[in-house]
């Protein structure tokens, strides 16, 4: 009964959250959509259809931005009302917080680059073109900074927010698979998710390997920083689409075979590629945390 009650709670309190960042969100996108309707009706541009208010790049990005203001601004709101009298830390607080961004933001350039080359060698990806204009570099440097939100909104609420509530009361591995099942179903709406099993897995894998790092490190910063440079290395430098959305690139990349090997519509992070790597993702995690705790126990155990 205690049990069934400390998991209602914790639901609740997740959904609460949920709740509320989708109000925030709604809320930021207001002046979103009038900036858009501004700027484009001075360009003669129409956006009274959905589809192209849907794709308008100034929409797209201020998207990314009302997100991150809405589940940024739910999680201390929360976090405020119902746990600071329990004493479990989101994770944000740390005085690491540069080394562990950049160690994890390396692990994303790492892990990406690594599914990058597989597919180029597979033949399941082939580079068609390579882009030097000035247009581009523009691009990426939009793209630095929303992905950066994207990383720091998803990381504090999912493996902040939600993984701490449970861990508080479940302890770590409950927390890590719950996290990473709401982590997949937050993306399940994404072009692709359901073309094919894998694109969910995955996801959720990548939530397993977000909150191993997580407890691994104890900080925030290292997930934040993995899934930064995982999500703009992998859309905006090699070309794939990031979770099924296409992104300017450095590279144009033509993707065949099946998509259980390509990915598909949802790109690399629907691959079998994908799954291999993040296996080894995880398993580099697990062995770092052994070390670790061997390094502080001593030789003698002490």
């Amino acid at each position: 009964m205690n049990m069934t009650k400390r998991a209602l709670g914790a639901a609740g309190k997740i959904a609460l959250a949920f709740v509320l960042a989708f109000v925030l969100t709604l809320a930021a996108m207001i002046p979103v959509v009038a900036i858009a309707g501004l700027v484009r009706a001075g360009d003669g541009y129409d956006l009274t259809s959905l589809d192209r208010l849907l794709n308008d790049p100034i929409f797209v990005y201020g998207s990314m931005v009302a997100q991150a203001i809405g589940f940024i601004g739910a999680v201390p709101l929360l976090y405020a009302l119902f746990e600071r009298k329990a004493r479990w830390s989101v994770g944000w607080s740390d005085r690491n917080a540069v080394r562990e961004l950049l160690k994890g933001a390396g692990f994303g350039i790492v892990l990406m680059t690594a599914i990058f080359l597989v597919m180029l060698a597979t033949g399941a990806a082939e580079v068609r073109a390579v882009r030097l204009d000035a247009a581009v570099w523009g691009d990426l440097a939009a793209f630095l900074g929303l992905f950066a939100l994207v990383a720091l909104n998803e990381e504090l609420f999912s493996r902040g927010y939600v993984q701490g509530v449970i861990r508080h009361r479940f302890g770590p591995a409950a927390a890590v698979v719950c996290s990473s099942l709401f982590f997949a179903l937050l993306h399940a709406a994404n072009p692709g998710a359901l073309a094919h099993p894998l694109p969910l897995l995955n996801i959720f894998a990548a939530g397993l390997l977000l909150g191993l790092c997580r407890e691994t490190t104890g900080s925030l910063w290292f997930p934040i920083g993995l899934h930064w440079t995982w999500n703009f290395v992998q859309g905006n430098v090699f070309g794939f689409e990031v979770s099924g959305t296409p992104v300017a690139s450095l590279l144009e990349l033509e993707t065949s075979g099946p998509a259980l090997w390509s990915g598909g519509q949802f790109g690399a992070e629907g691959s079998l590629i994908a799954t291999a790597v993040m296996a080894i993702g995880m398993w580099r995690i697990r062995e770092r945390g052994r070390r670790g705790r061997a390094e502080r126990l001593g030789p003698f155990g002490e």
